[in-house]
């Protein structure tokens, strides 16, 4: 090496050591020749120690790469994801220029991935860094377990497809846009994920573009974030179960309060008419005055179980889980509806499921919530020799239950009010407007759903979801 040769070497290291960035020299495959001071230090490596080298052999080559001329002409390439030989840390991420010598000036991005990670992960929202390529190097905790992943587990995916494919397309030009510098409108989509059934809520995805740096607005944008939030319709339906929230502790306290004030009058009523009765029957002067006692009692009853139900809806009595079988639960139920069922004439019919459907759960609030249905059905029959038919199934981990009637059916008005509390279309006083808000809550409780489905003269259908554990 001539002196010239090696006071020019000395000098271009002194100006790289100078620079406030940590930077490096590396040859066409990617081996580092040279790192200043910071890039040393950002790599973990002694100054005159083996270098390592940028693994190139699976990137595409310069050639392929998203290009971006700077303001002297000069091509510059970013990649995100570049694994490292021979050094402690796994990736990082790079932009490369080229020297004219057929070398290549290296900027280590200091923004990387282990840095992002904790802070993406405080946000509720779910969160995806992507490269220029839209291949996605960083999500956030909210974002894996939406999509069914370990912790910890990256997507490895182009960014699109975490979304439904018809809306691919829109996505595209936002991303495009956003790594041509501006901000494109949001776009309305649904996530595809393991765990999101019927192809996941409507969410929002704004994508925005993560610039080069202050400085270096000639070089090309470094990558995309992406926000996924839930649309208008999701936030709608959010504020809907808060204000649900809302009103089941107001009922809980008012339940608390009227459970207090009435159990033990009416215990001391129930057990003074229930005394009378069988003590005076067929003694009393007036034969009426014993259905009169009857009465009382049969109206104590109900009272009774009205406070039972509201203590229930407004979730002040806690439960134990066990392990459940659901056939089980179904089949208790409907013994327990016998007398109504045999008063109207009303048939009930099985569709099972071949195999048992085990659920962690309570047992007595998972029979309510068909007690309830069957009753609702009964209820309805406008004529005797009606019909109820259950149904079991699998949908992915839920256990899917159907409970259909050949009754009136309900007009659209009726049945969008159908589960809030104390919302009845008895006349004769026969139902308190628990019964189906109960239902609600105790499947709610269970980490399930419920719906319905009516047409007037034809009947009604209530679907059930519940987890069911996994078999074997």
């Amino acid at each position: 090496m001539s002196e010239t040769v090696a006071a020019e070497m000395i000098n271009f290291a002194r100006v790289l050591d100078e620079l406030r960035d940590p930077v490096a020299v590396c040859d066409a495959t990617g081996q580092l020749i040279y790192v200043n001071r910071l890039a040393s230090a950002f790599l973990g490596i002694a100054r005159g120690a083996a270098l390592p080298g940028l693994n190139l052999t699976q990137r595409e080559t310069f050639s392929q790469m998203r290009l971006q001329p700077a303001e002297d002409g000069r091509e510059e390439y970013f990649l995100g994801g570049v694994s490292l030989q021979g050094c402690e840390r796994e990736t990082v991420s790079v932009s490369l220029a080229p020297m004219g010598d057929g070398n290549y000036r290296v900027l280590f991005e200091q923004e990387s991935d282990e840095r992002l990670a904790p802070i993406i992960d405080q946000i509720d929202a779910l969160v995806a860094i992507c490269d220029g390529r839209r291949q996605v190097r960083l999500a956030n905790a909210a974002l894996t377990r939406v999509m069914g992943l370990a912790p910890g587990e990256d997507p490895e995916c182009d960014l699109l497809d975490i979304f439904s494919p018809e809306d691919r397309p829109r996505l595209r030009v936002a991303a495009s846009r956003a790594l041509a510098g501006t901000l494109p409108e949001p776009v309305s989509t649904r996530l595809v994920g393991s765990d999101l059934p019927d192809g996941g809520e409507l969410v929002q995805v704004r994508i925005r573009p993560i610039s080069p740096g202050e400085g270096a607005r000639h070089r090309p944008m470094r990558g995309l974030v992406a926000v996924v939030q839930p649309s208008q319709s999701s936030l709608e339906e959010l504020k809907r179960r808060f204000a649900r929230a809302e009103e089941l502790m107001s009922l809980g306290q008012l339940a608390a309060g009227v459970a207090h004030e009435l159990k033990n009058p009416l215990t001391s009523i129930l057990n003074y008419a229930d005394y009378l009765l069988r003590k005076y029957r067929g003694q009393l002067f007036d034969p009426r005055d014993g259905e009169r006692l009857q009465h009382i009692i049969e109206g104590v009853e109900r009272i009774d179980r009205f406070v039972r139900d509201l203590l229930n809806l407004a979730g002040t009595e806690g439960a134990t889980l066990e392990e459940v079988e659901l056939h089980g639960c179904i089949r208790t139920a409907v013994g327990l509806c016998d007398v109504q069922l045999e008063k109207h004439q009303v048939e009930v019919s099985y569709e099972l499921w071949d195999a048992p459907l085990r659920m962690l759960g309570h047992a007595g609030g998972l029979q309510q919530i068909f007690v309830n249905l069957i009753t609702n059905a009964v209820r309805a029959m406008e004529e005797p020799a009606g019909r109820i038919v259950i149904r079991t199934g699998v949908d992915g981990d839920d256990a899917v239950i159907e409970v259909s009637d050949n009754a009136c059916g309900m007009a659209p008005s009726v049945l969008d009010r159908a589960f809030e509390p104390f919302f009845t279309t008895s006349t004769n006083g026969s139902g308190s407007g628990l019964g189906l808000s109960l239902v609600g809550r105790i499947v709610e409780q269970h980490g399930g759903s419920v719906s319905a489905r009516s047409e007037e003269g034809v009947g009604t259908t209530f679907t059930v979801r519940l987890p069911v554990l996994p078999r074997g």
